[in-house]
């Protein structure tokens, strides 16, 4: 069973037709969608392999209408609820690249996780979204803990520069050496700041994490799959003709990874996997699959 902890929230998807203007129309596409990093990973990994998901919504319609959602794409769903469900903002360019707006509502108010939940997981995954609140990261913390106990595995996805940046970088780096993942997944920015990867080998973070499997990730250049101080190999991405939106293919290519690797495919071969699934998102608004 994969599991997978932290935010479901409403995305509504903005396609711009063209630059802003001040003050008056712009004219525009706009999609509402599930969203959520972790909730993205759980959907696009539950027709391929057992998955639940764990989260926080609010008490309202729309944390019920994004479980649904999550159920139709045949995953388990256990939810905490409290507040207001969260909502995301997603600006998208002509380019395929996207700035967001962010509101997490309930999923900053995630709580414990229920021992029972875990029950059966032997692949956890989250993402570095629930570290910024603390009751939150102490909760995928101490869940974590108890995967590794059972013997299982446990991946990590660092989510974004932004909130690294905001949560301190040296703390950032902490939280991960604690937690001991077996897997990070980082694209080219977010590897960088933490050290992850320097140049053509492993930064500094990634010789602390000396047994984790480290994905660094770069758009449409080859994902580095290293170990360490090793070079596990390098796994290209075949070309795409036409990108429109790029939201969701970092999650896409976690859950594609995590599929094929909880099927006992090795690193290199998990990664390409990966990029076959988040090559079908970013042609659709959001992260759902073009079909």
């Amino acid at each position: 069973m994969l599991g997978v902890i932290g935010d479901l929230v409403q995305d509504v998807v903005v396609w711009l037709d063209d630059t802003p203007r001040h003050a008056t129309d712009t004219t525009a596409q706009i999609t509402l969608t599930r969203g959520g990093s972790a909730a993205n990973v759980a959907a696009f990994a539950g027709p391929h392999h057992p998955t639940r998901f764990m989260g926080c919504v609010g008490t309202d319609r729309t944390g019920q209408d994004l479980a649904r959602d999550l159920r139709d794409h045949d995953v388990e769903v256990r939810l905490q609820q409290r507040g207001t469900t969260g909502t995301i903002v997603v600006i998208v360019g002509p380019d395929g690249e996207r700035s967001m707006l962010t509101c997490r509502g309930a999923c900053a108010r995630l709580g414990p996780i229920d021992p029972q939940w875990l029950a059966g997981v032997d692949l956890l995954h989250v993402t570095g979204y629930s570290f910024q609140d603390p009751i939150g990261r102490e909760s995928v913390v101490d869940a974590a803990r108890q995967v590794h106990a059972a013997g299982g595995r446990v991946s990590v996805d660092v989510s974004s520069t932004g909130m690294i940046q905001d949560c301190g970088v040296a703390a950032f780096s902490q939280w991960l050496i604690d937690m001991g993942p077996d897997v990070v997944s980082a694209n080219a920015d977010e590897s960088r700041l933490l050290t992850l990867a320097d140049g053509a080998g492993p930064g500094e973070l990634a010789r602390w994490l000396d047994s984790t499997v480290v994905l660094n990730r770069s758009g449409p250049g080859p994902t580095r799959v290293t170990c360490g101080e090793r070079v596990l190999g390098e796994v290209p991405v075949e070309a795409v003709m036409s990108v429109r939106d790029v939201t969701g293919a970092g999650d896409a290519f976690d859950a594609g990874f995590l599929v094929a690797w909880a099927g006992g495919a090795d690193p290199v071969e998990a990664c390409r996997c990966g990029h076959d699934l988040a090559r079908r998102v970013i042609g659709s608004p959001g992260a759902t699959v073009a079909r």
